[in-house]
């Protein structure tokens, strides 16, 4: 992913890859995406997202542990009234 498209990522809908739905992309943080699901958010590098037109899907293996704890990183220092 190129750094010039990253503001083109966010409010898009991203799957996994068998096509579930994992939640919505909202901010970004260095060359982490982060995405809402459900309450909570996940980071996933920009590595291992690919841009669908539609929406975006996660590729390749990714750790939920290390997800959650870059989207709770990034909650902590940038989230405001949570």
């Amino acid at each position: 992913m190129r750094k010039g498209k990253i503001s083109d990522l966010l409010c898009r809908f991203v799957i996994d890859g068998s096509g579930k739905k994992i939640g919505e992309t909202v901010s970004f943080m260095d060359d982490i995406l982060i995405i809402k699901r459900d309450r909570d958010f996940i980071g996933v590098p920009l590595k291992h997202i690919e841009d669908l037109g539609d929406c975006l899907r996660v590729r390749g293996l990714l750790s939920m542990d290390k997800a959650r704890e870059l989207g709770k990183m990034w909650e902590e220092r940038y989230a405001k009234g949570r």
